[in-house]
């Protein structure tokens, strides 16, 4: 007995159609392929830098696919490094491995073409965790605004009060690398 399962594309500018609802990308299909059909994904690709209130921002964006047997999907990554104005390092996750949760990912395109990446921070159980939008304009999609709305949730393992949030929560402007 020979077994198939017939592909079901959705375009990545689509997805956000189907996060909130109930059978999510899935809906009566067996195998869905979220894809960058229409090449949405590679403006927001690159080294990204810009400075913000004294700290100097890098981040870098990889796109990659995953598939888990049922939704194969065409997604961004974010690494960053924070350091402030002597060069000290506040936060750096550029070497981490696709599968980190600081690595931020789990994003998905908006309705208006924003990328919105997933966000938890070294203090997500005090705060630190969100949706960090990223917006790519200009002549040659050379500049990104880029802002963090926070979710701040705390949980009860936090024991230390609100964390302080090291990602901008009003727009920043970076330039391409």
């Amino acid at each position: 007995m020979i077994s198939c399962k017939a592909q079901y594309i959705i375009p990545v500018e689509d997805g956000h159609k189907y996060i909130a609802t109930e059978k999510g990308f899935m809906g009566d299909h067996d195998y869905v392929y979220v894809k960058d059909v229409n090449n949405v994904l590679p403006k927001f690709v690159g080294i990204w830098k810009g400075t913000y209130q004294s700290k100097s921002f890098e981040f870098r964006i990889t796109k990659i696919t995953t598939d888990d047997g049922e939704i194969k999907e065409d997604m961004l990554l974010m690494r960053y490094k924070i350091t402030d104005s002597n060069g000290n390092v506040i936060e750096d996750v550029l070497s981490l491995p696709n599968d980190d949760g600081y690595v931020m990912q789990n994003g998905y395109v908006s309705k208006n073409g924003l990328y919105v990446f997933s966000y938890i921070g070294r203090d997500m159980a005090c705060g630190q965790n969100g949706w960090v939008f990223a917006e790519v304009y200009g002549t040659n999609n050379d500049k990104m605004q880029l802002f963090l709305a926070v979710k701040g949730e705390n949980y009860p393992e936090c024991t230390t009060g609100t964390a302080e949030q090291i990602l901008p929560m009003e727009q920043m402007e970076l330039i391409k690398q």
